[in-house]
């Protein structure tokens, strides 16, 4: 065992939970004092950030504070460091804390705040707000630190030393699978850790506008404190989304670069709309098959640990004579990411499969209906915009996964993804930018595909 490295792996984790939860603290404090409408708009917004792809980010803190970046001579900060890593990590997770405070403050009542209306500021945050919110921002720095802890693509492209980025070197150059096991203990046990945590807790996501007014919570948490968060979460918010997007879209070369690039990756593109699009159907459907199963934490831990450790166990599974037709073909990919994905798919098929109406299937199986024609009938239109948001979610993670794919990756499979992260190496800007754009566009082709769906749906039923 490493433990320098474990050491630097724990520092860097660490640091960056701590700094995520702080901005999604701040955060929390000003989005629950804004009217439901703007708190929802801003919410997307946030969530955006934490569904960008990590190499995406990290290629804009590249072009910005890179050893030739365009801001490096005023502002003389290295990225290629583990400070670097922490703030990637940080704009990247800040988010989850957010979700989970709004979340524990959906139980905050007007009572609450009438009883003693000169509770306000730093005290209101003291006696009301942080005890509200205490096991929130526990459960999201846990779940910060395993998210940070597992992360490949950051540390791997800020040559930062890290356990993931080590395991992946290591094993790929002397395909160790005993070492690698051995090294990689502490990566599966900060999941396991984290699964026994959340088991015997619940998790409140923020729906709507809570109890309380944002008024009068705004009213009551005072100006500074309300300021203060509007523009930490203004600045994380330029941060974390606007500038890695405008980086990307405002370059000049990066359009020039478009078309070139495009006849290019032709093949790349249809590999990674393909397999992105399969798994997320595969893992949609078996969701759907397998709703009753009590497997729901058995899945959680191929999503929380890393993927470079799943891809070396399917390396080890499937790279034999009798397996050689899954292992040298896409089927391997699919595999790979669906036992990856599955977890996200399975718990959204399954929550909407057990609050379908009772009554409705009651109905329908007194009028013969079984099987397939009772999912297709009754079942399906109750749990379709659940599912669509677990294929949707799925999907996104298929197209960004590098870490899964990077040792497993079979002749003519690659991705954009992976395509992405090894010209990052090289300093290929213009070319990363056009391949980003690429796959910002088959992430929102599912969208603008359903989207037109349901305008010509609408327009046949009002012919």
């Amino acid at each position: 065992m490493n433990w320098a490295l474990l050491q630097n792996s724990l520092l860097i984790s660490g640091l960056a939970a701590l700094l995520s939860v702080a901005i999604g603290w701040h955060a929390a404090l000003w989005l629950v004092g804004l009217p439901s409408r703007w708190r929802n708009r801003l919410l997307a917004v946030a969530i955006v950030a934490l569904v960008l792809p990590p190499f995406l980010v990290t290629n804009c803190w590249l072009h910005f504070l890179g050893r030739t970046g365009v801001w490096r001579a005023w502002l003389p900060l290295n990225i290629y460091s583990p400070g670097g890593a922490v703030w990637i990590l940080a704009l990247l997770t800040w988010p989850i804390t957010l979700l989970l405070v709004l979340g524990a403050w959906r139980r905050l009542e007007p009572a609450l705040l009438e009883s003693d209306p000169a509770l306000g500021g730093g005290a209101l945050i003291r006696w009301l707000l942080w005890p509200m919110a205490r096991g929130a921002v526990g459960q999201a720095a846990v779940l910060t630190f395993v998210l940070a802890l597992n992360n490949f693509a950051v540390p791997a492209i800020l040559q930062v030393k890290v356990f993931p980025a080590e395991l992946w070197v290591k094993f790929s150059t002397n395909f160790d699978y005993a070492g690698a096991l051995a090294m990689s203990w502490p990566l599966v046990l900060a999941p396991l850790a984290l699964l026994a945590l959340l088991r015997h807790s619940e998790i409140q996501w923020p729906r709507g506008a809570g109890a309380a007014t944002a008024c009068a919570i705004r009213r009551q948490l005072g100006g500074g404190w309300w300021w203060s968060g509007a523009a930490v979460t203004t600045l994380v918010l330029v941060l974390s989304v606007g500038l890695p997007l405008a980086q990307v879209l405002a370059a000049p070369r990066t359009w020039s670069e478009l078309p070139k690039t495009w006849q290019a990756a032709a093949g790349v593109i249809g590999n990674t709309f393909t397999l992105a699009a399969v798994t997320a159907s595969v893992c949609v459907a078996l969701g759907v098959m397998t709703w009753r199963w009590r497997v729901g934490v058995v899945l959680w831990l191929p999503l929380l640990a890393p993927g470079v450790l799943l891809g070396i166990a399917v390396i080890f599974l499937f790279n034999r004579p009798v397996l050689d037709v899954i292992y040298r073909s896409m089927t391997v990919v699919v595999v790979a990411w669906t036992v990856r994905y599955l977890a996200l798919a399975w718990h959204c098929v399954s929550r909407a499969r057990r609050g379908v109406d009772r009554d409705l299937t009651d109905a329908a199986r007194l009028d013969g209906a079984t099987g397939w024609t009772l999912l297709r009938h009754v079942h399906w239109p109750q749990i379709a915009p659940q599912a669509g948001a677990a294929w949707y979610v799925t999907y996104l993670l298929c197209l960004w996964d590098v870490e899964t794919l990077v040792l497993i990756v079979p002749p003519g499979g690659e991705t954009l993804a992976l395509r992405i992260f090894n010209l990052l190496h090289y300093g290929h800007n213009a070319q990363v930018n056009a391949l980003c754009v690429i796959l910002l566009g088959l992430a929102v082709a599912p969208l603008v595909a359903w989207s037109a769906a349901r305008r010509m749906t609408r327009g046949r039923n009002d012919e």
